[in-house]
């Protein structure tokens, strides 16, 4: 669509538009007359929602817990129960008072939902049920007809959220409670009392929701306290091991009899060795019998063996006293042992005493065994009880990682425990209502102007799309730039619409017309320069003499512009012949009053004199003295069902001696094929088409057989294009 074509359409219907905007505006003024005026109170309320103040198991508090915190806080406040209780309290109030916020018109005391209602009856039911905190339901008859009446007075869920508003403010912990209704008064109670309402049913809910989650706590708590006292109990049972010092001291006392161990080995080696000794000096001497110190060594042997059994006790009972008496016998030995060996040393060779040297060696072979196995089985002993104590060591230490964990955890239940009972006590501590509602003193901004200018510009902008829209419907050629987009064909020249009511076609292009009015001057004056141009375009074409103008539909002003076209030439001093070929419909031939006898028009037997003269006889001259027409007589045929053989058609050519310019009407190609004949006289072919009519795809079809005419088509001309349309390019 062209935009210039679209302001331009706008701009002629400005008057539509504008006035369409005033109706509306003067309608919305007329309907706002008695709008009432509405007062607005405002309450503010803190809720303290910006410190974490809710106990929850296992869950920290984060800002996302404040927002649903205000969430939840903003829904209970609009919920049904909440807005309910607030009716109840405001029927009350009405009911009770002298003077009620909201009066009953006759009409409404007059309808069953209240003259069926026992006032008194009624406010008790009211009370009852606010003071108890339940709903009524529709569900019985009798509560039913108290929710009319509520309904009646504007106070049930349907009307009173409407006039209440609740929000959070911007970056703050604050909500704000706004309402606007008829009644200052009003306003200022509903509120105060819906906060209240609030405060009643939130705390509630809440103490209900707090108390299950001290009785879950406790029952948290509890079972902690039994798991610390087990495990308590367990941990007792094993005792308390220092293992790391138990086996410090059992280590020491390994490698202390380690050591003995290794001491006595050697000792025992040596015994060995000595004995052998004594065995090849007793080989060397005989085996003569010799008596030995049987006393000594019976003494001897009795001491080690006194002495090797002290050491062993000690090494089971570890007692200090017993080893203090093993010290005294070992003393006692090693003094015998040595006043033995004195007596051996002074007898060297004496067998008995070899013999008794031998009977003390495999004594102390005998006592050193014992005390080896003694001390490998005391060595495996400490030992093991080394990996014992470190066994239960480390059972200790689990358990007691396991008592510490087991009494944090009853010390955090505990915590929340008694959190919850603190906050049991005060659920609702937190919301304070810092902004009473006081009745305002005047009423909120009217909104009429803006209802009425609303409506204007609503009216007005769809004034402006019908229009946009059914201009984007159009598909007529009004301009030269749809015509090139739409047609596609050479543009040779454009006529503006004229009007020829109680005018001549012949005055107006000769300029002979008085016009009334300017416009109707302009429009003459552009008519006339319009067919000037299309005058131009016929003479400058190449030699071109005889012309068909055709069109694709009837109606399109072929008639008009012959005749014009035909006055125009004979300004210039051209003389013109116009044949009506259009056979179905002969308009050309009535309104220039020329004779009807183009169909019986034969050159079979003459020259071109005498054509010529023929011509000059059957023709009309139709007032200016150099336009002349031959007519038709019309009717259901096409030029080769009806000329002779030798028809006026064929010798046109013959007639440009006499005539400077031959014209033909023919018929619309859509309906009729006859210009499709026509167009072998001519020279040239000359479209018509209409500004005010949509081209068709039959149009199209038509269009398309004036594209294959090639040197023939001479161009098309845009007829009754709207004044204000002819300069647009």
């Amino acid at each position: 669509m062209d935009l210039a074509y679209l302001l331009r359409v706008l701009s002629k219907r400005k008057w539509i538009i504008l006035g369409s905007a005033i109706l509306a505006a003067l309608v919305a003024w007329i309907l706002t007359r008695n709008e009432p005026k509405n007062y607005r109170s405002t309450a503010r309320v803190s809720t303290g929602f910006a410190v974490p103040d809710e106990i929850k198991i296992n869950e920290n508090f984060t800002l996302f817990d404040a927002d649903v915190k205000f969430n939840n806080a903003i829904s209970t406040f609009t919920s049904a129960s909440v807005i309910s209780f607030l009716g109840y309290e405001l029927i009350i109030h009405d009911l009770s008072n002298p003077q009620p916020f909201r009066k009953l018109t006759d009409k409404e005391k007059q309808s069953p939902a209240f003259k069926e209602i026992n006032i008194p009856a009624a406010k008790k039911v009211f009370e009852d049920r606010l003071s108890s905190m339940t709903l009524l339901t529709s569900f019985k008859p009798e509560e039913k007809k108290l929710l009319e009446l509520l309904n009646l007075y504007g106070y049930s869920l349907k009307y009173l959220p409407q006039n209440i508003n609740i929000y959070q403010v911007q970056r703050t912990d604050y909500i704000q409670i706004d309402c606007v209704t008829e009644n200052p008064e009003l306003s200022a109670f509903v509120v105060n009392n819906v906060f209240k309402q609030f405060i009643r049913y939130y705390k509630s809910i809440r103490s209900s929701k707090s108390q299950e989650s001290v009785d879950t706590l406790q029952s948290i708590m509890d079972k902690k306290k039994q798991e610390l006292d087990d495990k308590n109990r367990i941990l007792r049972g094993e005792g308390i091991v220092d293992a790391t010092t138990e086996n410090t001291s059992k280590f020491e006392l390994i490698s202390e009899l380690e050591k003995t161990l290794t001491l006595e080995k050697s000792k025992q080696t040596d015994y060995y060795y000595n004995l052998r000794k004594i065995n090849q000096k007793l080989a060397s001497q005989g085996s003569t019998p010799v008596s030995a110190n049987s006393n000594n060594n019976d003494e001897l042997i009795a001491a080690r063996k006194a002495m090797n059994e002290a050491y062993s006790e000690y090494l089971k009972t570890g007692d200090k006293a017993v080893y203090n008496r093993y010290a005294r016998l070992k003393s006692e030995y090693d003094s015998k042992y040595s006043s033995v060996k004195v007596t051996t040393e002074r007898a060297p060779d004496n067998k008995s005493d070899l013999v008794e040297q031998k009977n003390d060696i495999e004594v102390d072979i005998e006592a050193s065994k014992a005390k080896v196995r003694d001390l490998e089985s005391k060595i495996s002993m400490v030992k093991a009880n080394v990996s014992s104590v470190s066994s239960k060591g480390a059972n200790v230490e689990t358990l007691l990682e396991v008592v510490k964990l087991t009494e944090k955890e009853y010390v955090e239940a505990k915590q929340k425990y008694n959190t919850a009972l603190e906050m049991s006590s005060s659920s609702v501590n937190n919301f304070r209502q810092l902004q009473l509602a006081q009745p305002a003193i005047e009423p909120e901004p009217s909104k009429r102007k803006l209802i009425v200018g609303m409506a204007g510009m609503v009216a007005m902008s769809t004034v402006i799309l019908i229009i946009v829209f059914t201009t984007y419907l159009d598909s007529s050629i009004k301009t030269p730039v749809i015509f090139a987009k739409t047609v596609g064909l050479k543009l040779i020249s454009m006529v503006n619409f004229m009007n020829l009511k109680d005018k001549k076609l012949k005055d107006i292009v000769a300029g002979a017309v008085k016009d009334e009015t300017s416009l109707e001057k302009q429009r003459s004056n552009v008519f006339r320069e319009s067919i000037r141009k299309l005058r131009y375009e016929i003479e400058n074409s190449d030699g071109k003499k005889i012309f068909l103008f055709t069109s694709t539909k009837k109606g399109q002003g072929k008639t008009t512009l012959v005749q014009a076209l035909s006055y125009s030439m004979s300004m210039s001093k051209k003389k013109i012949l116009i044949l009506d070929t259009n056979f179905c419909n002969n308009d050309l031939t009535v309104q220039l009053g020329a004779n009807p006898v183009l169909e019986t028009i034969s050159t079979a037997d003459g020259d071109t004199e005498s054509l010529i003269a023929k011509i000059k006889e059957l023709s009309k001259d139709i007032g200016v003295g150099s336009v002349f027409a031959i007519g038709s007589e019309g009717g259901d045929y096409t030029p080769s069902e009806i000329l002779p053989n030798e028809n006026l058609l064929k010798h046109l050519h013959s007639l440009s001696s006499e005539f400077d310019y031959i014209f033909l009407e023919g018929p619309p190609l859509n309906d009729f094929t006859d210009s499709k004949e026509l167009t072998q006289y001519v020279d040239g072919v000359v479209a018509i088409f209409s500004a005010v009519h949509i081209v068709k795809q039959i149009d199209k079809e038509s269009i398309q057989f004036f594209k294959g005419l090639n040197g023939k088509f001479c161009g098309a001309v845009l007829n009754m294009v709207d004044l204000e349309n002819v300069n647009v390019v």
